[in-house]
């Protein structure tokens, strides 16, 4: 039995990124060219755009829990709706967490690496809802900024790419300068999945031994003033604000573990 379960699970992941893939195509080829044709500027049609990429998402998920390849939970899913205009700041464990992220998040601006608009079934998904590639650090900086200040939820992952299951959590700067410049208050959020699945180095079909668990968790706003130091240097600053968010992810995946 556990072997068909494996196989199962193995056949059903395929399927389902394949249903990801084929389905980012379609939405990119029919819904998005509609919604810029009849927004009446460049923003309304990119969060209508983001709107949809949230239902879809939504839609995946469950899809994914169907097929038998993963569980999840949202330890106070009433977090999610406290969220509005805000800057949510959030670990990397697996190319699924923002997924979920998106999922409960509608109309939201992320940051997203580079190569995604070089790949041939995100780059319309890209282009389309306006989302800020990460490449150059003053450019991302303002464009974050802006965005924050118009009112938009924003998620960053601090790490800016997936951390490796069982070492500690390497923080950039981008994140951390976002905070500096925009002086505004951020939402850690906690993300966990056991066993690790799409982690930094896995592929797809490299499927642990069971179902995989994601729970996610919102934790209280932090106001970054008090921790910001006036006249002083960027990177100091910086380094400042990485410490917090460190302890407050390490602490968050503690007591994921512990709840567990």
């Amino acid at each position: 039995m556990t072997r068909i379960s494996y196989c199962w699970r193995l056949f059903a992941t395929g399927f389902g990124y394949a249903v990801f893939g084929l389905g980012a195509l379609l939405i990119t080829a029919t819904f998005f060219p509609t919604i810029h044709l009849l927004a009446f500027n460049r923003k309304r049609a990119n969060r209508g755009c983001q709107y949809v990429v949230h239902l879809s998402f939504r839609s995946f998920i469950g899809l994914m829990k169907a097929l038998g390849i993963l569980t999840y939970e949202f330890s106070n899913p009433e977090g999610f709706s406290r969220i509005s205009g805000r800057l949510v700041i959030a670990n990397h464990p697996t190319l699924l967490d923002v997924v979920f992220i998106i999922s409960r998040l509608p109309m939201t601006q992320c940051v997203v690496k580079k190569a995604a608009w070089s790949n041939p079934f995100l780059a319309g998904v890209m282009w389309a809802t306006g989302y800020i590639q990460h490449e150059d650090p003053m450019v991302l900086i303002d464009e974050c900024v802006r965005s924050l200040e118009q009112g938009d939820n924003l998620v960053i992952f601090p790490e800016a790419t997936r951390s490796v299951p069982g070492q500690r959590l390497k923080l950039k700067r981008g994140a951390a300068s976002v905070i500096v410049a925009s002086r505004k208050l951020f939402t850690p959020l906690i993300v966990t999945c056991e066993p690790s699945t799409l982690a930094k180095g896995q592929k797809w079909f490299e499927i642990p031994y069971r179902r995989v668990h994601f729970k996610l968790s919102v934790g209280e706003p932090v106001d970054p003033v008090p921790l910001i130091a006036e006249g002083e240097q960027l990177s100091r600053s910086n380094r400042r604000i990485n410490g917090t968010i460190e302890e407050l992810f390490v602490t968050g995946i503690k007591e994921h573990g512990r709840s567990n």
